[in-house]
């Protein structure tokens, strides 16, 4: 699912005026969230989930038309799980559309 098609889903399902308003406030829980991960290495969203902020190491790339291989730089990257009742809450609609 693309951003645009959550973005659209989303609207329909809190009755908004139009997608302009609608993603405002995406935006505002992407930003609220990312501004905790900067002081927090973890968030946990009770059933919903827990977004973690972890580092990754250098890794070796080799590309073909490179004469030589490089090293991509260390980095930090988040990573979602998923809790239980979205879990859940996935596989029944999962289910409906079948």
């Amino acid at each position: 699912m693309k951003e645009s098609d959550f973005i659209k889903l989303y609207k329909k399902k809190i009755k908004a005026k139009n997608y302009k308003e609608a993603k405002k406030k995406v935006d505002l829980f992407w930003n609220a969230l990312f501004k905790l991960l900067d002081n927090e290495k973890k968030i946990v969203i009770k059933n919903w989930g827990i977004f973690e902020k972890k580092s990754v190491k250098s890794r070796k790339v080799v590309i073909p038309m490179w004469i030589e291989a490089g090293y991509s730089k260390p980095k930090e990257i988040i990573k979602f799980r998923a809790g239980e009742r979205l879990i859940k809450k996935i596989n029944k609609s999962g289910e409906n559309n079948e």
